[in-house]
This record gives structure tokens, sequence and C-alpha cells, in this order.
């Protein structure tokens, strides 16, 4: 089983301004402007737009992959002032919106592992600190997961074990709840309805 105690961290939590537009396919890549402005010095593996329940693109999500661990940034509106839960989910298809995102799969946790950072039993590798909307709806983050690898031919890739590669054959996703994760209840911290998706696939 993988160590439970490797680090999930969350560097910045910023309030920001506004987003808007629509689009409905399951994958949408940001433009390149917001991916520039999201892009962590060493580059971007992959890159895709938050939809909420009717379709709308109200975020962007990068994500970028290394040998020690995967970085992901999000920023994105719409949400409710306050902490939302934030999941690493299995499958990268977020076209059923209407239906509450459930295309997407339950959360990555190869290890079987209890939900909730702060769960004895726990962590499972999906799950990483809440992000904070401000009073406009917008919330910027930057979030760093050491127990997975974004593609297998990643150094160190192997150390994460069956499960651990995110760009497997039918990728992954990223979703926003409506309340904050506890981090401890189980199944999912109490965080309520999925609120916003941002699918991402690849196969290498």
């Amino acid at each position: 089983m993988f160590k439970k105690n490797l680090p999930i961290l969350i560097a910045a939590t910023l309030i920001l301004g506004a987003c808007g537009g629509k689009e409905t396919e399951e994958t949408i890549i940001a433009a390149p402007e917001l991916i520039e402005n999201l892009a962590p010095a060493a580059g971007v593996t992959s890159a895709a737009k938050f939809s909420n329940p009717a379709g709308d693109p109200i975020g962007n999500v990068v994500v970028t992959g290394g040998p020690n661990g995967v970085l992901i940034r999000v920023d994105l509106t719409g949400l409710s002032r306050g902490w939302h839960g934030i999941h690493l989910h299995q499958t990268g298809n977020c076209a059923d919106g209407p239906a509450g995102f459930k295309a997407s799969g339950g959360h990555i946790n190869p290890d079987q592992n209890k939900h909730g950072l702060v769960n004895p039993d726990g962590y499972e590798r999906a799950d990483i600190p809440n992000i904070y909307a401000g009073a406009d709806g917008r919330a910027t983050a930057e979030i760093f997961v050491a127990t997975l690898r974004v593609n297998a031919l990643e150094e160190n890739a192997a150390s994460v074990g069956p499960g651990g590669i995110l760009l497997d054959d039918d990728g992954f996703a990223i979703i926003i709840h409506a309340n904050p994760d506890d981090h401890a209840t189980q199944p999912i911290g109490g965080a309520g309805t999925r609120v916003a998706c941002a699918g991402i696939k690849g196969t290498d």
C-alpha cells in the first residue's frame, strides 16, 4: 500500500474577478492566454476548462507533471462564497452535468483507503485541500499532489504503483463540490453536490 503520509499541499488561494461563455464538449482546452497566465515555470502537461452542470464554461485548470508529483492550478468562478471540496475522479468525462457529473466516476483511490486528509484510516489519493471562493464567486489555487503522476513516462512514475497514473486510457476529472470537505466523514467529507467538472484525457 502507498504511504499515507506523503505531502498534499495547497500553496495559494486568491480572490479575483469573473469569466463567461458557453461550450459543451467533454474536454475543452483552455485558451492559450489563460494557460499562459496559470502555467508554472515548468510548463503545462495538460489543460482544460471547468463547466457547471448547465454546460457553461466557468474556469480553467492546468496540470503539470513532474518526478515528485502533480502540480494543479485552478481558476474558476460562479461558486458560492466560502470553502468548496475539490477531488480527483477516475474518468475524464464531464458530459452529464445535468445528472450531476456522475460520468466522472468515483475518487481515485487505488489503495482502497478511507476518505479524508485527517482520517486515521485515510487518505484517498483523490483527497486534496478545499479551495475558497470570495464574494465574487471566484477561486484561484495551486495544489500539489505527491501520490500521483500525470503519465507513465515521468521519472519515478513506477513509484506510485497501479492506479497512480492520471492520464490512463480514460483520463481523470477534477470535481468541485457545493460544500467544504471536512476531511473525515465518509464517503466524501460532506462536500455535497458536484457543481463543476474539468475532464482531462490522454494516454501517455
